[in-house]
């Protein structure tokens, strides 16, 4: 038996754990029913439309964008929905399941919702265990854990259906299972941390940063003459192969369907500058920060200042955690003890930065940190361990400043998680004005929806157009199953269904393309459903096709006022919103007026022009404060 002493130190540390988690449960649970039972994330909306097309029985996701594990993992849930909903007769088939889906997707949200908040919070549990192994102090685990409970982009992530924490969670197990390694030489710990590896890869491709950590590692165990080095070539060998038995196990038609295959050597080759096609000129753009640049080493100084400033802010890292993290990474390779660990974390967050100046340059944000955020959490305890002792505390005063100096970092990580948090459960405009529409607009009426909300379904007249479209398109990954949407919109027609048409925009483009040539480009198909039109026609046009009203809003508007380099680009969308300024606005939601949140939406009617009193909305009009971008 341990002694009284440590028993205490044990059960409090317990205590403490359970404390913690419970804080990560509370924080991560808090925000799941943000706007249900709609979601104006649109990365949500097509994992949760991916996973339920995988339902239909075709299981390659023809979308190679993000791995499809937890697509898979989000079937079964479904599956599970529906048995439940059978047994108690919410459903009598899957075609009213789908229906169900398509009209009321609030369950399937919070279903999944619920899984990434779950994995969050387990990850929570798992940095405590790597914390506690690593250091030799249950304590160390207890810091690690409060900042992977606390820290805001993690609380962020895991309210929303996303990739980037399940994978940062089989990551921080894959790590937790190849600590074994420096307990024993079986091959067990390092087949489970491959395999582990492989399903994070499956996940997102972030886990693909592990593989040179461990063979790297293996590599310094024969550098240190502790195995030879024909045992460490044929772990090393071991490790890549239960890597991609992972990998194809959890995402298969990576392997399968050559589109991955085709298209990822591709990028990486036109990301060093080595191919390019006619259409961009040997110049990338990035949507989500607006940059062009050219690929090659001229780029990459930079995306590396742009990469450490996103790291350094204060959605990600933020200025005192990140020197927190940096002097715990220096005092963990400074002890023999812990070096290997040092290693261990330094090894994918090089490569992870790599990766974000080459492959993917500008355009890394503070959740793809998920990946790293686990590891980084584990080097706040030696890091404020090594300031404690800076002033000379002696054991076990060192400790308890070690973890109040963590407890205090976290202060303000824990009070920007709790404002995301209550600004998310705000009233949005989109929701306001959705129950407007339904109560103000004529049933019969037809109307042209700007994109990004609020969010209308399809009646018969609509679902009609559809599927006219629909046979005029090639195969691809956003007409798959498109067939089977149009035939429940037909055959159950949903209540609050409104005859309107979509608008769509070219995010993900420079420059304006017409609709006939972004049906035309492969990459185009790839990236937006050609179902939705992406250029605006006039008005009068819109007139004859009998639109009646337009629903706009400050998100779609934004993208091209103030006029500057990216909406000078795209002169259709200019001309479609100054001409609407000359139609009378019947309605405005803005969120200011009742402490909500969301974009401004304005409902225009086509039939009749702006009285005299309507002031036209100024070029330089700028989204307002109150409008939640965190979710974008």
């Amino acid at each position: 038996m341990p002694p009284p002493a440590a028993d205490d130190l044990s059960r409090g540390a317990r205590l403490a754990l359970l404390a913690v988690l419970l804080l990560a449960a509370l924080l991560r649970c808090w925000g799941l029913w943000h706007d249900l039972p709609f979601s104006y994330y649109g990365d949500e909306l097509h994992f949760m439309k991916r996973a339920m097309a995988l339902g239909t029985g075709d299981l390659d996701p023809h979308w190679f964008h993000k791995p499809a594990f937890l697509m898979y993992v989000l079937v079964f849930v479904y599956g599970l929905y529906y048995v439940t909903g059978r047994l108690a007769g919410w459903f009598g088939s899957t075609a009213e399941l789908g229906a169900r889906f398509l009209f009321a997707p609030g369950p399937f949200l919070l279903l999944g919702r619920l899984v990434v908040a779950a994995c969050g919070v387990a990850t929570v549990f798992v940095v405590d265990r790597i914390g506690r192994r690593v250091y030799g102090t249950p304590w160390a685990g207890v810091a690690s854990a409060l900042v992977a409970a606390t820290l805001t982009p993690m609380v962020v992530s895991s309210q929303t259906i996303k990739s980037d924490v399940p994978c940062g969670l089989l990551m921080a197990l894959s790590v937790c299972a190849y600590l074994g390694t420096r307990e024993s030489p079986r091959l067990r710990p390092l087949a489970a941390a491959s395999l582990l590896a492989g399903t994070a890869m499956g996940t997102h491709y972030y886990g693909v940063v592990l593989v040179p950590a461990y063979l790297g590692m293996e590599a310094l165990r024969a550098a240190s003459a502790a195995v030879p080095w024909k045992t460490a070539l044929w772990r090393g060998a071991l490790v890549v192969l239960l890597f991609i038995a992972g990998f194809f196990l959890t995402s298969p038609f990576n392997f399968l369907d050559p589109t991955w295959t085709r298209d990822t050597f591709g990028h990486v080759a036109g990301s060093f500058g080595l191919t390019h096609g006619p259409r961009d000129q040997g110049v990338h753009y990035d949507p989500d920060t607006d940059q062009e640049f050219k690929p090659g080493a001229a780029s990459w100084v930079g995306a590396a200042g742009a990469f450490f400033a996103m790291v350094g802010s204060g959605e990600a890292l933020g200025i005192a955690l990140s020197l927190l993290a940096a002097a715990g990474l220096a005092a963990t390779l400074a002890r023999r003890e812990t070096r290997w660990y040092g290693l261990l974390v330094s090894i994918p967050c090089l490569f992870f930065f790599l990766a974000a100046i080459t492959v993917a340059a500008y355009h890394a944000q503070a959740r793809h940190l998920n990946a790293l955020y686990p590891l980084l959490a584990t080097l706040a305890w030696p890091g404020a361990l090594a300031a404690s002792r800076l002033v000379r505390l002696k054991e076990p005063l060192d400790r308890a400043a070690a973890l109040g100096l963590v407890a205090l970092v976290c202060l303000p990580l824990l009070a920007r998680s709790i404002q995301h948090d209550r600004r998310i459960g705000q009233e949005d405009s989109r929701r306001v004005s959705y129950r407007w529409v339904l109560a103000g607009l004529p049933a019969d009426a037809r109307i042209l929806l700007d994109d990004y909300g609020p969010l209308l379904n399809p009646d018969a007249r609509a679902a009609a157009r559809l599927a006219a479209r629909l046979r005029t398109l090639p195969p691809g990954p956003f007409t798959q199953h498109q067939g089977l949407r149009v035939e429940l919109l037909q055959r159950f027609p949903p209540r609050d269904g409104r005859d309107l048409d979509e608008l769509g925009h070219q995010w993900w483009l420079p420059r304006e393309k017409s609709d006939e040539e972004l049906r035309r480009d492969p990459k185009d198909l790839d990236m937006a459903s050609p179902l939705v039109s992406r250029q605006p026609r006039s008005l009068e046009e819109y007139r004859r096709e009998g639109i009646c009203y337009v629903i706009t809003n400050s998100l779609a508007r934004d993208q091209y006022f103030p006029i500057g380099p990216r909406g000078s680009r795209f002169p259709s969308f200019i001309r479609f919103y100054r001409e609407l300024d000359g139609t009378r606005r019947i309605r405005t939601f803005d969120p200011a007026a009742w402490g909500g949140k969301g974009p401004v939406v304005w409902i225009y009617d086509l039939s009749q022009p702006a009285p005299p009193e309507q002031r036209p909305l100024p070029d330089n009009w700028v989204r307002r404060p109150s409008e939640d971008r965190d979710l974008e």
